[in-house]
Order: structure tokens, then C-alpha cells, then sequence
């Protein structure tokens, strides 16, 4: 609903959706702006589903996941939300700053820590964990994404596993472990 309508969506709307009662959702979330945030928080914790298990080729874990953080990021219906969330920062600030806390800094900081185990295990040279977040999560996104809020393409998904390898192959030679 939030897709579709905005943060305006009613929580009437919402409910009939989900086919429950007004009352249920304020007794699970208390109210709109929590049911917001615990939706897309539950979104981007998806995304990190490929990450989770330590066992694997390195390198096929971060394949699945920038697969994986692509098909979510850049899906139409995240897109809208984006354009939505910055429309509606100004009138909702506090919300856009629980959401940015929620989404952005949280997933942010779950690669970190995945990149800071790597680095632990010598996979990865010791950097700023965060930075190498940063750095990794744009370059998986960051120009397609501006391509599409600003609607001046659509992607090929014939591309994406080429995009995803090209970034993983940079991030991967620029973090690469120093020669003995």
C-alpha cells in the first residue's frame, strides 16, 4: 500500500489489504509510522539473507548478495518508495530520519561487519570496514539507481549478473590482501 499510495496510504487501506482489523495493526505496530518502518526494516533484512551463513565461497556469498541487494533496490516499487521518502522528508522528518537510521545506516553497517570478518580471516585487507560498505553498496547500485529515480531508462536484466561480477571483480582487486 505504501508503494503505491505513499506514506498517506490509511491504515484503513492497509488493513483491508491485509484482511484484518484497523485495530489489529495499531495493537501489533502502535501506529502508521512504526508499521512503516518495521515494513521496510523487515525489507532490507531480506536482502541480507545471503550473507548470513559463513560458510561458502567468499565471493559467491557477495555474488548472491549484490544480486540479491539489485533485485531489491532497484525494483520498480523500491524506486517509488525512494522517490516517496525524499517528496515526503521535509513534511515527515522524523520519520525520514528513522528510516535512513532503519534502512540506509543499518544495512550499511551489516556489510561492515560482514567486510570486517573477511578482514579478520585475511580474505580482505584491513580498511575501514565502513568505507569498504559504502564503497561496495554504491558500486553495486549508486548509477542505476539515479538512472531510475530520475526515469531516464530501464534496466537489462540480461546485464545484471555482468554488473554484479564487474563491481565485485573492482571491489574485490581494490581490497585485495597485500602480497607476502
Amino acid at each position: 500500500m505504501f508503494c503505491e499510495s505513499g506514506y498517506r496510504s490509511s491504515i484503513d487501506a492497509v488493513a483491508a489489504r491485509a484482511q484484518v482489523a484497523r485495530q489489529t495493526i495499531y495493537n501489533h505496530f502502535g501506529n502508521k509510522e512504526a508499521l512503516f518502518c518495521v515494513a521496510l526494516t523487515r525489507a532490507v533484512k531480506e536482502v541480507f539473507t545471503a550473507l548470513a551463513t559463513d560458510d561458502g565461497d567468499y565471493r559467491a556469498r557477495l555474488f548472491n548478495f549484490g544480486m540479491r541487494f539489485r533485485q531489491r533496490v532497484l525494483a520498480p516499487d523500491a524506486i517509488n518508495m525512494h522517490k516517496l521518502l525524499i517528496s515526503e522528508a521535509s513534511r515527515f522528518p522524523e520519520l525520514a530520519k528513522s528510516l535512513y537510521e532503519s534502512c540506509f545506516v543499518y544495512s550499511r553497517r551489516q556489510m561492515a561487519a560482514v567486510l570486517q570478518s573477511a578482514m579478520d580471516k585475511g580474505v580482505l585487507r584491513r580498511e575501514d570496514p565502513m568505507e569498504a560498505a559504502h564503497i561496495l553498496m554504491d558500486m553495486l547500485v549508486s548509477h542505476d539507481h539515479t538512472l531510475l529515480v530520475f526515469g531516464c531508462t530501464e534496466l537489462d536484466p540480461a546485464e545484471e549478473e555482468r554488473k554484479v561480477n564487474r563491481s565485485l571483480e573492482l571491489f574485490l582487486r581494490i581490497y585485495a590482501p597485500a602480497a607476502a
